[in-house]
């Protein structure tokens, strides 16, 4: 035999009426009641209060932890550029960032995209770079490299690998 507390809950749910002011259809096992002065509080409300502002603590712990974090970042950042300042024969004494730089080797040993790694990403020059003791055969290739450029002799060609693996051209 059920419970006659359950029986009487269970048959609200089988009760339906029609909301005035927005005709919504709803359950009376579902309404709240509402009275003109505030009801007590409970112990369910007390609890609920409590849940509600401890993820309010919670909300401001995580956005102070996730400061922290970015602030450690930026500190570590900082503390490595400092450190490879040190340690850089080639590209600090340049005043030039060594994330910027990119390994060729041959026909020349460095092509730096001046500027792709500040907040602007803008690239305000491209610097090849190259150890002075070279033969001259490196030497010859070179100076073409640098008259194909001093006459606009080269093309910008943009190549994409789609994900089949195929080369196309935009």
């Amino acid at each position: 035999m059920k419970n006659p507390f359950i029986e009487f809950y269970s048959s609200l749910r089988h009760i339906f009426g029609i909301c005035k002011n927005c005709n919504n259809i709803f359950r009376v096992g579902d309404c709240e009641l509402y009275q003109k002065k505030k009801p007590e509080v409970d112990w369910k409300s007390k609890l609920d209060n409590e849940i509600a502002s401890l993820e309010r603590i919670e909300e401001k712990l995580l956005d102070k932890i996730e400061l922290a974090k970015e602030s450690a970042r930026q500190r570590g950042r900082s503390d490595a550029d400092r450190l490879v300042k040190k340690i850089d024969p080639v590209f600090s004494p340049l005043k030039l960032n060594p994330n910027d730089a990119k390994v060729i080797f041959h026909p020349i040993d460095f092509i730096v995209f001046n500027g792709m790694n500040t907040n602007e990403k803008t690239i305000k020059n491209l610097i090849m770079l190259d150890n002075k003791n070279k033969k001259n055969e490196y030497k010859t290739l070179q100076n073409s490299i640098a008259n194909a450029v001093n006459a606009s002799r080269y093309e910008w060609l943009t190549l994409r690998v789609n994900e089949n693996g195929t080369i196309s051209e935009e």
